[in-house]
């Protein structure tokens, strides 16, 4: 047998809430996070106009990179 449900319950959604309103709250929700996390990676990059220094090819002396020594020939 079909059960029947009537058109006002069927187009809500959880404890009677409408789905679109819910839809609309969590996209805006979304949205004002993904904006919070676009101002904070925006405040905490390091300027572009500011060199940044790049370690030497020959950096100092490490146990994986040991001083050179000289030639005794």
């Amino acid at each position: 047998m079909d059960r029947k449900v009537d058109d006002v319950r069927a187009r809500q959604g959880w404890r009677g809430r409408p789905v679109l309103a819910i839809l609309v709250i969590s996209m805006a929700l979304a949205t004002l996070a993904f904006l919070v996390y676009i101002f904070w990676a925006w405040e905490t990059s390091p300027d572009s106009a500011t060199p940044t220094e790049t370690p030497a090819v020959n950096s100092p002396a490490s146990e994986g990179n040991p001083l050179p020594t000289a030639n005794p020939n």
